[in-house]
């Protein structure tokens, strides 16, 4: 019999089944040796520094987010494509070409409060026969327990356009605050109430260096950290479809000497490759695979002027 909870594994077929039947998967031992303790060492410093600047996001007191952090350290971009098997299982739910919207480190300290029940692809609702939301508005439903989950009717439940990962820099224990889940939540086409009890939501426990992966309709919430000195350390990374505009404008906001060392594939996750249907750059064409910058656009020509673009 299948699982009801989802525990760390390294059969990518298992991981996907979990994403599948569950919303979320646990994968273990996905960071090349080293980069978990580099990424504690960089988040904290990052953290520190930005106390008392202004640029600090800091909530319940103890609990600190540094956010867009690929601008803050290349250890945050090597994190981003140093595992195939995180981008397979993203890839499984969303397919080829999605890109990254966002990537925090969120540090939960001792004494946070649990965040709000809630799911990240809040705005693309289930549609009922009778009509439709507005895709920019967020509801709830008034679902307390996931025993009572109804599956939305086929043909009424909007498909996955995001994937969210949180990589494991310390240890994640029900504890210190693991991430909860409400199994099954992301097929039932609804919205959870926010800070309803949800006593059956699962902590997602992982040992450092692992990485958890969620469909973005999946209800799931940070755990309470009920440790007295022990800080939960993770880096988010928000994967969304390609023609879903990300949170982050990653070709606008990117410092200009990351932008210089970026990879081809690094370059395709932060939104600089143009894609087929939605987002192209002018008319298709092989040469124009990648978003150039504005110095290198053609303006207004008049007869005459006009040469071709390098």
């Amino acid at each position: 019999m299948a699982a009801a909870v989802a525990t760390p594994t390294t059969d990518l077929d298992r991981a996907r089944d979990d994403l599948d039947r569950l919303g979320y998967c646990v994968v273990e031992n996905v960071m090349p040796e080293g980069l978990a303790e580099r990424l504690r060492i960089r988040v904290l410093e990052q953290a520190r520094a930005e106390l008392g600047t202004g640029e600090e996001n800091v909530l319940d007191d103890n609990t600190q987010w540094v956010a867009n952090v690929i601008n803050k350290g290349a250890v945050f971009l090597e994190l981003l494509t140093c595992s195939e098997a995180s981008l397979a299982l993203a890839r499984h739910v969303l397919g080829p070409g999605f890109i990254l919207s966002c990537a925090n480190a969120p540090i939960a300290g001792p004494g946070n409060r649990r965040m709000e029940m809630h799911s990240d692809q809040y705005w693309t609702p289930a549609i009922p026969p009778e009509g439709y939301e507005q895709l920019g508005e967020r509801g709830f439903s008034s679902m307390r327990t996931a025993d009572r989950l109804p599956p939305a009717s086929p043909g009424h439940l909007f498909p996955p356009c995001m994937v969210t990962l949180i990589w494991a820099v310390t240890d994640f224990t029900s504890a210190n605050g693991a991430t909860l889940f409400v199994p099954g939540s992301h097929r039932s086409g609804l919205q959870p109430e926010p800070y309803a009890e949800f006593d059956d939501a699962l902590p997602a426990e992982m040992p450092q260096g692992s990485v958890t992966l969620w469909d973005g309709r999946t209800w799931h919430a940070t755990g309470c950290n009920q440790t007295a000195d022990e800080y939960r350390i993770g880096v988010t990374n928000n994967f969304v479809a390609p023609m879903i505009r990300p949170l982050v404008n990653y070709p606008y906001s990117l410092r200009p000497e990351v932008v210089e060392h970026l990879d081809d594939s690094q370059r395709q996750l932060l939104g600089f490759a143009t894609w087929g249907a939605y987002g192209n750059e002018g008319v298709p064409s092989k040469r124009m695979k990648y978003f150039r910058p504005s110095a290198q656009q053609p303006g207004e020509l008049r007869l005459g002027e006009c040469e071709t673009p390098t």
